[in-house]
């Protein structure tokens, strides 16, 4: 139990495990503790904290009431991890989806990342080949005229997206979804070149697909207030709990986040240990210290978002961060970060 939950947080499965320790096998002493227990736990407020999140994970699920939008075929651009992994998702919850790379080496590993996942997931091995067949690699791009949504997911340079739009825009049905999965570029500057701004919207996806609820949002003015009523509701159909923000930097995780991780780095700098730092957040309640969620995430990655968020969020960014980058330290995906 405690390799999942410190009990300075989570006292309910602490308090069950003594129940049974002290009372099990005394009928009307266990009556007695489960009364005693159960009621100060309900009241707790580790419970209340709980009660307060599922009424507010309830609110942003009814946000998706406002339209009945069906999407059956989804084209994800880029089969890097996120890419990849946003396909994997939306195949697992029935959709058929064609992933497209200018490399098809990308386009193995996602798959094969897919196959793992579909394994764990599904378990039946005739669910798992139904689920693989329906997850079409797709170099050309040829998915695009074919699709309900199509979900950019390249890296972070505007040029490049735009110029991608460009490619996009002219081919995709008129009823289509056009999303990026930018975490950090505003929308009207990556729908500057296109002939409708209005249709690019922003479906902000979270590492780790499969296992993060929440999928922001973002909208930039001149929106429909269908299309955004639209993307809510393949948000919510594909189980996600859909964040709506205004195209602003940092959207609202990162706005949050980047401040918390670069403050993580300064310590650091300053000479305090990661494992000190992680144990400190973990112990106020953090899932993951933000050191190895850095690493995690990709130094790579909060390099670039910190760099781009620094002037409007007024936070230098940490000279150790570039260098750890500039020496190919990029975290978990190379091996080496502030952790090894």
């Amino acid at each position: 139990m405690a390799r999942h939950a410190r009990p300075e947080h989570y006292p309910a499965p602490y308090a069950l495990i003594d129940h049974w320790r002290k009372h099990a096998g005394h009928a009307a002493r266990m009556y007695a503790s489960e009364a005693r227990e159960v009621s100060t736990l309900l009241t707790g407020e580790t419970a209340q904290n709980l009660i307060r999140v599922f009424l507010l994970q309830d609110r942003l699920k009814g946000l998706a009431e406002k339209s009945d939008f069906t999407a059956r075929h989804v084209h994800v651009i880029g089969g890097g991890v996120m890419g990849g992994d946003i396909a994997a998702w939306c195949v697992l919850k029935g959709l058929v989806v064609t992933l497209q790379d200018r490399a098809p080496e990308h386009l193995g590993r996602a798959v094969s990342r897919a196959h793992k996942l579909f394994r764990k997931k599904l378990r039946d091995r005739y669910q798992v080949q139904n689920a693989m067949d329906r997850l079409i690699a797709d170099h050309l791009g040829t998915g695009i005229k074919k699709a309900d949504v199509i979900i950019e997911a390249i890296y972070e340079d505007v040029k490049a997206k735009q110029n991608l739009y460009r490619q996009v825009e002219p081919v995709m049905k008129a009823s289509a979804l056009l999303a990026s999965n930018t975490s950090s570029i505003p929308l009207e500057k990556l729908a500057e070149h296109l002939q409708q701004p209005e249709r690019l919207i922003g479906l902000h996806f979270f590492n780790p697909v499969a296992k993060m609820p929440l999928v922001e949002i973002v909208t930039q003015a001149g929106n429909p207030p269908q299309l955004i009523a639209d993307a809510t509701r393949f948000a919510k159909g594909i189980g996600k709990l859909p964040l709506p923000v205004k195209s602003h930097p940092g959207f609202l995780v990162n706005r949050v986040l980047m401040p918390y991780l670069l403050e993580a780095v300064t310590l650091l700098e300053e000479g305090v240990s990661a494992t000190e730092i992680d144990e400190a957040a973990l112990r106020f309640g953090m899932p993951m210290g933000p050191v190895e969620l850095a690493d995690t995430v990709g130094l790579d990655i909060c390099l670039s978002v910190a760099e781009k968020l620094s002037e409007t969020l007024h936070n230098p960014v940490p000279e150790s961060l570039r260098r750890q980058v500039e020496a190919g330290h990029l975290g978990k995906k190379s091996g080496q970060g502030y952790y090894t």
